[in-house]
């Protein structure tokens, strides 16, 4: 027992320190920019959300403003690929650890060539946004230059986030973002002190009633977190030995917060690709864009809900494959009661996961939505109305770390078959 805890605690502590270091780096500025240029267009919303959804941020350009979002990018395009999509990486998603390890080197491949492009687009978007008055050599070697800096961060954060995987506590991406997010709260609680004063006076009931708001959004967020439906699952010999009842356990949100950030990252997009061109504000293509692919409209905010919907279910059945859930449980010799192995297993698992992604992305939708439609009845940023998201997943995060201790806590009672053989993460 003194040995776990030693080593949740040495995890606790290379974690915590992976997340400062993190923020560190995010104070190196890069060379050969106007940082006052930036601040006048640093209000995009396409670089509010990749900055929240990232662990990166434009208020000031600096080595780790990227983030990790060109990998988060990669892992969605990889997963969808894999999915009977690609055949070879169909048949590596079923070679276990091994081919787990041929899908992240893909994964980082892909995440080095989207770094490149987005960080190179996204410099001459924010050129062409401030007059040409952000680069302040503009020429192509200093866009290479930054582009190769931008994305030598992003990968810094990609390996940061793998060490904090694997020799640290929770998921390193969620953990990552969660940091950064937690980061930028300095500056959204200034924003709504400024929103609750009224003639110079504080509001203190708007006051309460806003951290009554959020101590309610917690405890909901932490519920529908921890809360699982336990199939009853049973083994030829191990009941008999030990005479506990065995489950498989299914959050409800079983993609977690991955849902709300694939959503960012792809909603973020064409709001960048818009500051690239100067199109006349009058024109039909900037104002198509700017209404349907801005969460400060209606129109945004209904699609950004539909985006987080359709990838709980996605990411629900990438991350809880049910085929190779049937296929484990008969390698274990176990079974659900009156479930046939294999492909009636397989089916039931099916349809468990749809009744659950229903309630699911519901929730994700309303925690998500919600505060955006009452910020923008608030104020013209939109860091408030993502607070939402935001809160969801530093508790997503929590939730995670606070899980992986348990089950580490739990590890040595249980012995290696259930940790290492059936896996369910």
């Amino acid at each position: 027992m003194k040995k776990n805890k030693q080593i949740i605690l040495k995890r606790l502590a290379v974690t915590i320190g992976i997340v400062v270091f993190y923020q560190i780096l995010s104070l190196i500025m890069i060379p050969g920019v106007n940082n006052s240029a930036l601040a006048k267009v640093s209000q995009n919303s396409g670089l509010t959300m990749l900055g929240m959804f990232s662990a990166g941020g434009f208020s000031q350009y600096s080595l780790m403003s990227l983030g990790i979002s060109s990998y988060i990018t990669a892992q969605i395009v990889i997963q969808l690929l894999q999915s009977e999509v690609v055949p070879k990486f169909t048949q590596w998603s079923k070679e276990g650890k091994t081919g787990r390890e041929k899908l992240d080197k893909v994964t980082k491949v892909l995440a080095l060539i989207l770094s490149i492009t987005e960080s190179i687009s996204i410099t001459l978007g924010l050129n062409s946004m401030s007059d040409n008055k952000f680069v302040l050599d503009n020429n192509p070697f200093t866009y290479i230059v930054i582009g190769i800096l931008l994305t030598a961060g992003s990968f810094i954060g990609v390996w940061l986030s793998d060490q904090i995987t694997s020799k640290g506590l929770g998921s390193g991406v969620s953990v990552l973002i969660a940091g950064g997010i937690i980061a930028k709260f300095p500056n959204m609680i200034g924003i709504l002190g400024g929103i609750l004063r009224i003639n110079e006076k504080v509001n203190w009931a708007g006051i309460i009633e806003v951290i009554f708001m959020i101590i309610v959004a917690v405890f909901v967020i932490f519920w529908f977190s921890t809360s699982e439906l336990r199939v009853p699952v049973q083994y030829a010999q191990r009941e008999s030995i030990t005479g506990k009842q065995s489950y498989l356990p299914l959050k409800i949100l079983i993609p977690g917060v991955m849902p709300i950030i694939f959503a960012s990252q792809i909603f973020s997009i064409p709001q960048i690709i818009l500051g690239f061109f100067k199109l006349s504000e009058r024109s039909t293509w900037h104002r198509l864009i700017t209404d349907i692919f801005n969460l400060q409209t209606g129109s945004g905010v209904i699609l950004y809900g539909l985006l987080i919907l359709f990838f709980t279910y996605l990411y629900s059945f990438v991350q809880m494959d049910p085929g190779k859930l049937a296929e484990s449980f008969q390698r274990l010799n176990a079974y659900i009661p009156g479930v046939y192995p294999g492909n009636p297993t397989s089916n039931y698992i099916v349809r468990i996961l749809k009744k659950l992604a229903f309630p699911g992305g519901i929730f994700l939708v309303v925690i998500s939505c919600l505060p955006l439609i009452i910020a923008n009845n608030l104020t013209s940023t939109l860091q408030l109305g993502l607070s939402g998201s935001s809160i969801l997943i530093i508790t997503g995060a929590i939730v995670e770390v606070s899980r992986q201790i348990k089950g580490l806590t739990m590890k040595q009672e249980y012995g290696s078959l259930l940790n290492n053989e059936f896996s369910l993460e």
